[in-house]
């Protein structure tokens, strides 16, 4: 854990805007999904309002790990590159 803050910390600064970004565009999409899933709670129990929160949450926690996970390939190809 120790070794992934590091490479966290030794990010260029572009790359990392880039990963806060996209991080807080899949954390708004997944409040979004969250809302959708208490609609179907207390409101609506249609399964497609169901399976829309649900799938939307799933596209949410991937594009988080998508964008961190391509934030540190991109720290590597960029330290390989200078």
């Amino acid at each position: 854990m120790k070794q992934l803050l590091m490479e966290f910390k030794k990010m260029d600064s572009t790359i990392v805007n880039i990963v806060k970004f996209g991080v807080k565009i899949s954390f708004y999409i997944s409040i979004i999904a969250s809302l959708i899933l208490l609609t179907y709670d207390f409101v609506y129990t249609l399964p497609i309002i169901f399976y829309i929160g649900i799938s939307l949450f799933k596209t949410s926690l991937f594009f988080i790990v998508g964008f961190i996970i391509c934030g540190f390939a991109f720290q590597k190809i960029q330290s390989d590159l200078t």
